[in-house]
């Protein structure tokens, strides 16, 4: 096997695996916002989860550009696709994380705003997770 195509296939099962990464600790990070009641506990998960999803993010981007430069740099509108999906993700997670830090434990309002803000963002992550997935599926078969 040639070791450029060897490269390629192994980038793409890296990649396919940090995408699952990244949606089960979607799912995990939208579980735990409506189960937990205790600020403290919760903000404890909510920021080692967090670290583990940026660390999937920024395994999805390397993988992605060792696929896209070894694939000779073309740009095709799947690629603009997955390129927009994750910026949408990573800019989504930053306010996520302003909003957090500006949360503070004995106010229950920001605390609810945080929550509001935080479901609706993983549930949009999870959703284009599986739609960029989906898509991608659908044109390798």
């Amino acid at each position: 096997m040639d070791p450029m195509q060897e490269l390629i296939e192994m980038s793409l099962k890296l990649h396919i695996a940090f995408i699952a990464g990244a949606l089960l600790l979607a799912i995990l990070s939208y579980f735990f916002i409506n189960q937990d009641k205790d600020f403290r506990g919760f903000s404890k998960r909510v920021e080692t989860l967090s670290l583990q999803y940026y660390f999937m993010l920024a395994a999805l981007f390397f993988t992605g550009l060792v696929v896209f430069g070894a694939t000779g740099l073309e740009v095709t509108w799947q690629v603009v696709m997955m390129i927009a999906a994750l910026g949408w993700i990573v800019y989504s997670s930053i306010k996520l994380h302003q909003l957090f830090k500006r949360t503070r434990e004995i106010d229950i309002e920001s605390q609810k705003r945080f929550k509001i803000y935080a479901k609706q963002k993983y549930l949009t992550d999870i959703g284009i997770i599986i739609a960029v997935a989906a898509v991608m599926y659908a044109i390798s078969v």
